[in-house]
């Protein structure tokens, strides 16, 4: 009886991580309508309100603000707004100079380190523009960008709009490889998401537009403030589009030890919004709550789910070998990681740890979501 209950665990925790990185994004690319054209309004064109936080952002700044300036969107519409999180690099006074020259730039410096979360919190509240739209200092933008976001309203119940990250630069090692792919992947996931459920999970922090009136503050020391937008928007019943032209360009870190980082954060803010939102799996499970499990919720969870299955395996006496070896297996693909000669199945067990220590984090408690750029290029 023991070794059938084994068996049972086994099998269901493999069934978990097949549905969530298998299954789910199958059905969503066989759900994926590549011949509809995305509707536009392009009598809709509002004053628009471009916002990011920056922390020691002078080797970007310049091109960031630049990007923004060179948009096919109307000039005088468009306000920049940057909150400088007390930088001490110079990227203030690279701001002031392009200030000099563009009226419709302004400086925000925080009297101390407040984090993404409070700055964004502050611009909005500062912004005079009906349609905001979040970015991140590295994220630069094409002269399309800002009116295919605005644009994507086509309807009042239009709460939202998602822009798509691409990779830009060159690259050729793994980390920046497998980061390309899965950010491929999530890209056809929300599209087909926003086509057949009228919403997207989630909106990627660095690219997104929503109508002011609708900005949810953003509850102090969270990381992932793009997902808590997502959720409040969804809670309040407006769509959010999900724009594949709507592209900004980022360069990918081709350091393990940077993503790994990274990762860390975004599991730490993942696991915030899974305590403030878990009420959905239950009382809003069509569609909402499907896609926040299947999408997002076992992700989050893989490296509990995968330390249950070879637990399970290891055990049970007709399956210790393979547990054993299964065990063995993500034991090598971390000393690879050491060794700096990792591959792409190294590359998900360490992201996947570093899911695991950002839910450690979350649990000792959360203070401050104050951060350090992510380096890139390495």
């Amino acid at each position: 009886m023991a070794q059938i209950i084994g068996i049972s665990i086994s099998l269901f925790c493999a069934l978990l991580l097949g549905a969530t990185y298998i299954i789910y994004p199958i059905i969503r690319y066989i759900r994926l309508d590549k011949q509809k054209n995305l509707k536009k309004n392009k009598a809709f064109a509002p004053n628009v309100a471009v916002l990011f936080a920056a922390y020691n952002e002078c080797d970007v700044i310049e091109l960031k603000i630049n990007s923004i300036l060179k948009s096919s969107y109307p000039k005088e519409k468009i306000q920049i707004w940057i909150g400088s999180d007390q930088s001490n690099d110079g990227t203030d006074e690279i701001v002031k100079e392009l200030q000099k020259e563009n009226p419709n730039i302004h400086l925000y410096r925080a009297e101390e380190r407040t984090g993404k979360s409070g700055i964004m919190n502050i611009l909005v509240e500062m912004a005079d523009a009906e349609i905001i739209i979040a970015t991140d200092a590295n994220i630069l933008f094409t002269p399309t960008t800002v009116e295919e976001l605005v644009h994507s309203f086509t309807e009042d119940k239009v709460g939202a709009v998602a822009g798509s990250l691409h990779y830009h630069g060159e690259y050729a090692n793994h980390t920046a490889i497998a980061e390309n792919q899965y950010l491929q992947m999530e890209n056809v996931i929300r599209l087909s998401e926003s086509q057949h459920f009228g919403f997207c999970l989630g909106m990627e922090g660095g690219l997104y537009a929503i109508r002011k009136n609708l900005w949810s503050v953003i509850p102090a020391a969270t990381f992932m403030e793009d997902f808590f937008q997502t959720m409040k928007i969804v809670e309040k019943q407006y769509q959010i589009v999900f724009n594949p032209k709507a592209i900004g360009l980022e360069e990918v870190s081709t350091s393990l030890a940077e993503e790994y980082k990274r990762k860390t954060r975004i599991a730490l803010g993942n696991f915030q919004n899974l305590k403030r939102f878990q009420s959905v799996l239950i009382k809003n499970f069509w569609p909402v709550g499907y896609a926040f499990l299947f999408h997002k919720v076992l992700r989050w969870f893989t490296p509990h789910i995968a330390i249950v299955l070879i637990l399970s395996l290891i055990l049970n006496p007709l399956t210790t070998l393979l547990g054993i070896g299964l065990l063995m297996f993500c034991f090598v693909q971390f000393l690879l990681v050491k060794w700096k000669i990792h591959g792409r199945v190294a590359y998900f067990c360490a992201m996947n740890l570093a899911m695991l220590m950002g839910h450690i984090r979350y649990l000792k408690g959360v203070k401050s979501s104050v951060w350090q750029p992510t380096k890139r290029n390495q």
